[in-house]
């Protein structure tokens, strides 16, 4: 039988994780595009790791809504991407890969099982990627790239115009965060730990907009270890490659729980592209 949830579903990205829906990757993630110096993902190895952030997440107490993977296609796990959870409902995403937009579809299926409801929908031609926006509290943070880059936008100015309107209309202030050109998304350089704490990669965000909380900034030459997880009481699941932004970690006081997502990390993913957050409170 299928668990139901109800409000408030998520308050805060840095709140304790109850509930999560999650997809298991399928060989096709062999096919994903590695960021600049990176080889390509082996899907074994990314199957694996997988499985092994699933159990860490159980193993917190964590509720898991496992799906199979439908379409075979290289980013279907990346489940993060497809919507936004607020405190009353999520806001279904519009992903620019056109054919990343039957996933949002499956998406919004689960949720009515689960009993979460549709706040709003990024409606075309807007474009917005989930895993663009970051949740502290009475804040969203809105990732805006730079022009250039060589990448194609995963937001425009109407997505993220329509965002703010549902944002507003639950009582909360939209901040928008400058990315450097390079950066695929906002929570691949910037993370939520707690309501009053953010870690991010100075080098790859402008953090003059973030206002007065504590940034936790990890080094140079590991902008992606700021792609955590937080999943409540100042605890994150991080990839384990990156030693020196861990250490940094602990002395800031944040329980790591570090895991092999080498094989994500390579096309530029962590662990919060992997999972879509039904329930924190």
């Amino acid at each position: 039988m299928t668990t139901t949830y109800a409000a408030p579903f998520v308050i805060s990205d840095a709140a304790m994780l109850k509930a999560a829906i999650v997809l298991r990757p399928s060989t096709a993630v062999d096919r994903l595009t590695p960021i600049k110096g990176e080889s390509g993902t082996i899907a074994e190895r990314a199957i694996e790791a997988h499985g092994i952030l699933v159990r860490t997440l159980r193993d917190h107490g964590v509720e898991i809504d496992l799906l199979a993977p439908e379409s075979e296609t290289a980013t279907e796990s990346f489940v993060g991407d497809l919507a936004i959870m607020l405190p009353q409902g999520a806001v279904l995403a519009r992903p620019a890969h056109v054919e990343r937009r039957a996933e949002v579809t499956r998406i919004a299926a689960r949720f009515a099982a689960l009993g979460v409801p549709i706040l709003g929908t990024i409606e075309a031609p807007g474009l917005l990627d989930a895993t663009d926006v970051a949740f502290a509290g009475d804040r969203v943070y809105v990732g805006v790239a730079r022009a250039g880059g060589g990448y194609a936008p995963r937001s425009n100015a109407l997505g993220r115009r329509q965002f703010e309107e549902i944002a507003q209309q639950q009582g909360l202030r939209v901040v928008e965060v400058a990315l450097a050109s390079d950066v695929l998304r906002l929570r691949g350089v910037f993370s939520v730990v707690a309501d009053d704490t953010i870690v991010a990669s100075p080098d790859k965000v402008d953090l003059v907009s973030v206002g007065d909380v504590n940034v936790i900034a990890v080094p140079r030459g590991e902008d992606l270890a700021a792609g955590v997880l937080a999943i409540g009481g100042r605890r994150v699941i991080a990839n384990l490659r990156y030693r020196e932004s861990l250490a940094l970690l602990r002395r800031a006081k944040i329980s790591v729980d570090a895991i092999d997502l080498h094989e994500f990390g390579k096309a530029g993913y962590g662990p919060a592209a992997l999972v879509l957050a039904v329930k924190r409170g």
